[in-house]
């Protein structure tokens, strides 16, 4: 009977092990499978103004201010939706980038550069009384972030790239309308 017990004792281990084992090749997969799923969208501002609604205090406060920032980013976000922005910045890199409403971006168009469809964003927006703004566009590439600064002044449009919360290097760029490039991507 002790046979038995240790045979027993064994199997599970076993069992243990190989359960263990086939948790971490799923846990080493898993982010990279994950990573591939995440789609950047704008999001709504409804849920921020149910906050508002729905709390007091320091938390109607804080509530308010994400409610803001979301009505900033998407205000900028409709400017900026089925553009094409084209030209150089201050430091002589080639901006040659759509972003369409659809979710889709694609840098580099004149090199037929990849559309990439996991969606991109505003973020950042502050935007003044007269419709002028700064923001920062950003979407998920493979092994991290494309990111682009936008500064719209006076109907001249400038994008550069975003630094520690700072646009640098932004040069005037054209903007063109992009509905039919974003209808063929």
């Amino acid at each position: 009977m002790a046979r038995k017990r240790r045979a027993t004792k064994s199997h599970k281990s076993v069992f243990a092990v190989a359960v263990a084992l086939s948790l971490a090749f799923a846990g080493l997969a898993g982010p990279s499978s994950a990573a591939a799923a995440i789609k950047y969208k704008q999001p709504a501002c409804g849920k921020f103004q149910k906050q508002v609604n729905n709390s007091t205090g320091a938390k109607k406060r804080a509530a308010k201010r994400k409610l803001k920032q979301c009505k900033a980013n998407s205000q900028v976000y409709k400017q900026v939706r089925n553009s094409h922005f084209y030209g150089y910045r201050a430091d002589d890199v080639k901006i040659d980038t759509i972003y369409c409403g659809n979710g889709k971006w694609q840098d580099d168009v004149d090199l037929d550069g990849e559309v990439h469809t996991q969606g991109w964003r505003i973020i950042d927006a502050k935007v003044r009384k007269n419709g002028d703004f700064t923001a920062v566009v950003e979407a998920w590439i493979p092994g991290g972030r494309h990111v682009q600064g936008l500064i719209k002044t006076g109907g001249q449009w400038q994008v550069g790239y975003e630094f520690s919360g700072k646009i640098n290097a932004a040069s005037d760029v054209e903007k063109r309308d992009a509905k039919a490039a974003c209808a063929n991507l």
